[in-house]
């Protein structure tokens, strides 16, 4: 093991905090003084039963994710999804609902939020409204389990009966203005003792993994091993069921596939399933001539039916709108891809006897062993390096505070022993090469337009005002390769540590990744802020800049509405580099 990482791990021991096993017994303590409904579904147990039912007998399980922009349009939406499926004869098997983030925040830290695009929970009767809405069986995983106010969400979820609560993988995001991480874990210790409570009756924790720490990964493998981790925490450390979804960042079909092969044998029982639902991918869509992403998602969408056919894995399918690049989606667009999906369904069999599956199972096969590997490294340093590896508060708080690129590099089986720096895939994640290849094109335009070496002594602060990294890692790298001395102060940050960076650093250039539908407010923040420190700023902003504006039910494209503030909202880097060199400081 390589000595500078042991001692990297060392720097992220937290300071002395409550034990982590009695929230645990606390938790399940709280669980086990209400009731949890079990099944929308009759003739099942609990929707465990349900959804074995369906892998023994190898029927696709389908789920939709919906977050629209109050609860009378969800509730609405929800009950035409019910409509269509009675007209069609398709079943869901569960309804994930994506609620706004400041439901993650403790009422009294709402009020200064940044609004997002989603609707609104606040209070039980809110959580029932979603139970209630059809016969169609619930989960809810954004802004619950690991969130600030997670005692309240996890509870509120669990008595409207939701299947699976989440998702673990978040515990790695901020929220606006909460700062108290010893609270905030321990809450969510106490969050899945509750869970845990309820081991008998199936519920389950969910994590989607492409939101925590392998959305920053370059390798396949380590993105598998990394899941060892969590389920780690989850189930031996807290006593709690751990379910698996995934797949949004991953658009290489077999891949995709060998990832979840390795997912089901290194984690999946017959008792339990590990796998809920593999995601559409978007980091292919077009932006332009939308229709033609039916083609892709499609194809995605026959070949993870056959190979859930093949393998029984439990792996269901959530199909993304082919405007999920641009824009969130309308209901009508949600049903026309579960259509499509459904329509494909009907001739897969066809298909079946035509794949060759052995290099998806040598895929698979090497992942397994590297995940392996690296979760053995990655335990083997942490208690080398002191960390209480039984107490689950400590691996929570020592993880949120270990850089997300280090976590790959550290225990990947190229780099643990430290003689190379950058890991080499056995597998690469697409986006991790994707944004590569994207900086490698802009650097090459920008040289050719002669602006090589045009940011230098520049000093630039970077940051994501949400989870999202790539974005981030794309314009860090661009402006670096044009000679700017970056500032990455990282994902989930607010207005204020955004300002509060750049006047630390003495510089006047800060640029902000969006993609949560927060931009406008968050842009508002950055020239309110500006304005009370009496200084001026040169601000860029970029990625997916939409919110849902007051008397709307969906988004709109909100570049333009930034621009005429004063902020650069192009969402071109080209343009932005030209601006910033010609800028005098």
């Amino acid at each position: 093991m390589n000595p500078a990482t042991i001692e990297y791990i060392r720097s992220l021991k937290p300071a002395p905090h409550a034990d982590g096993r009695a929230l645990v017994r606390q938790g399940i303590e709280l669980g086990n003084s209400f009731e949890a409904p079990l099944t929308r579904y009759e003739g099942y147990k609990n929707h465990m039963e349900f959804k074995k039912a369906y892998q023994r007998e190898g029927k696709i399980y389908w789920t939709l994710l919906m977050g629209l922009a109050t609860m009378e349009d969800e509730v609405a939406a929800v009950k035409r999804i019910d409509e269509f499926q009675k007209r069609t004869g398709f079943k869901l098997g569960s309804m994930l609902h994506i609620p706004s983030g400041n439901v993650a925040l403790p009422r009294e830290y709402r009020e200064n939020a940044p609004k997002t695009t989603s609707f609104m929970l606040d209070g039980l009767d809110d959580w029932m409204a979603l139970r209630n809405a059809a016969p169609i069986d619930i989960s809810l995983n954004d802004h619950h389990l690991v969130c600030p106010n997670s005692i309240e969400t996890t509870v509120n979820a669990l008595k409207a009966g939701a299947v699976r609560v989440g998702s673990f993988g978040q515990f790695l995001w901020d929220y606006p203005g909460f700062t108290d991480h010893v609270k905030r874990y321990s809450d969510m210790v106490t969050s899945l003792g509750v869970m845990a409570s309820k081991r008998d009756d199936m519920f389950a924790v969910e994590t989607y993994l492409d939101d925590s720490f392998p959305g920053y990964f370059m390798d396949c493998a380590s993105y598998v091993g990394y899941a060892l981790i969590e389920h780690y925490i989850c189930t031996r450390l807290c006593g709690a069921r751990y379910v698996i979804s995934f797949g949004g960042l991953l658009s290489e079909g077999h891949t995709r596939i060998a990832v979840a092969l390795a997912l089901h044998e290194l984690m999946g029982t017959e008792e339990q399933p590990v796998l809920t639902y593999i995601n559409g991918s978007t980091n292919m869509q077009w932006d332009h001539d939308i229709d033609g992403n039916y083609g892709f998602a499609a194809q995605e969408m026959l070949l993870e039916i056959c190979a859930e056919k093949k393998f029984h894995m439990s792996l269901g399918i959530n199909p993304v709108s082919i405007t999920e690049k641009i824009a969130v989606p309308t209901l009508q667009e949600l049903l026309n891809i579960y259509a499509c999906g459904k329509r494909v369904e009907e001739k897969a069999d066809e298909w079946m006897p035509l794949i060759d599956w052995t290099p998806i199972i040598h895929m698979k096969d090497v992942m397994v062993q590297e995940a392996k590997r690296y979760f053995r490294n990655a335990m083997t340093a942490f208690e080398e390096a002191g960390i209480d590896t039984g107490d689950p508060l400590e691996m929570l708080l020592m993880l949120k505070k270990f850089a997300p690129q280090r976590l790959e590099s550290a225990f990947h089986s190229s780099t643990v022993d430290g003689k190379q720096s950058e890991v080499t895939p056995f597998y690469p994640t697409v986006l991790g090469r994707q944004t590569n290849q994207m900086r490698d094109e802009i650097v090459t335009e920008l040289k050719a337009e002669g602006l090589a070496g045009s940011l230098t002594g520049k000093q630039i602060v970077v940051a994501s005002g949400d989870a999202h990294a790539y974005g981030l890692m794309l314009v860090d790298g661009v402006l670096r390769e044009m000679g700017a001395e970056t500032v990455n102060i990282g994902v989930d940050m607010d207005p204020v540590d955004v300002l509060d960076a750049a006047d630390e650093d003495g510089t006047p250039y800060l640029g902000v990744s969006c993609h949560n539908g927060q931009a406008l407010d968050y842009g508002r923040q950055l020239k309110q802020l500006a304005a009370e420190r009496g200084r001026e700023y040169v601000i860029f902003m970029g990625g997916k800049l939409n919110t849902i504006l007051p008397g709307d039910a969906e988004p709109t494209e909100v570049g333009p509405l930034l621009c005429d503030m004063g902020i650069q909202a192009d969402n071109d880097l080209k343009t932005t580099v030209a601006l910033i060199a010609r800028h005098g400081r």
